[in-house]
């Protein structure tokens, strides 16, 4: 029964999470694909830039609030109660979900509000760990260059997140966890961005070049303004 109960349940933390409701908005609202505006990306800060930031605030907290959540407090609640294991391995599914999903093509966001959602469920102390760094480096960068760009400090933050598990002697499941949401927002933004910058890109250290760029900012220039700027040619 446990078994059943955790397969029914990572599946459909999946398809949760795989809910694609900043697409799905942009398409209501203004009509739109955003994967063909800015950086490609189908999270809040593009949503935000092309479509509107009152409602990317409604998008926050279905994220943060109910989608990161609520597959981790199922696993953990006295109907199911299937471990810290499973908890982890839901809160890896809706992740995984939001960042590729199957409703428009495995494609999606980042998941970092979905990321929250999850980290927040699993140690209240830890999610505040993670966004104290984040906005350390995040305030940090801004002051030393003038520029508000988050993707450093959310990449860095990460790689610290199992460092924390470990010094506030979380579960060895939870920094597992952490590892995991490390290699899924590397392999995302390693894989995710325009694919025609990779095919044009000849040689090996160039290459290698790119793929930091993309790891690092999560976009395949160092100009900032001119990646999120970009619109499809109809529309410019």
């Amino acid at each position: 029964m446990d078994t059943l109960a955790t397969v029914l349940l990572l599946v459909g933390a999946y398809l949760f999470g795989a809910i694609p409701t900043s697409f799905w908005m942009a398409r209501l609202i203004r009509g739109i694909d955003i994967r063909r505006y800015g950086s490609g990306n189908v999270g809040i800060s593009n949503f935000a830039r092309h479509v509107g930031r009152k409602w990317a605030v409604a998008i926050i907290i279905f994220d943060v609030a109910i989608k990161g959540p609520l597959p981790v407090l199922l696993a953990s609640s006295k109907a199911l109660d299937l471990g810290i294991g499973v908890e982890v391995a839901a809160g890896v599914a809706v992740i995984l979900g939001h960042n590729w999903s199957v409703f428009i093509g495995f494609s999606g966001g980042r998941g970092m509000g979905t990321v929250l959602g999850v980290v927040g469920s699993l140690s209240f102390l830890l999610v505040w760990l993670y966004l104290l760094t984040s906005f350390t480096i995040w305030a940090a960068t801004w002051w030393a260059t003038g520029r508000r760009d988050s993707s450093v400090s959310w990449i860095v933050s990460a790689a610290i997140l199992p460092v924390y598990t470990v010094l506030i002697d979380l579960p060895i499941e939870v920094t597992y966890y952490a590892l995991i949401f490390l290699a899924i927002t590397m392999a995302k933004r390693a894989t995710s961005n325009d694919p025609s910058y990779w095919k044009e890109v000849d040689g090996v250290c160039a290459r290698m070049k790119l793929l930091a760029v993309r790891i690092i900012f999560d976009r395949d220039t160092l100009s900032r303004e001119s990646w999120v700027g970009r619109r499809p040619s109809q529309d410019q």
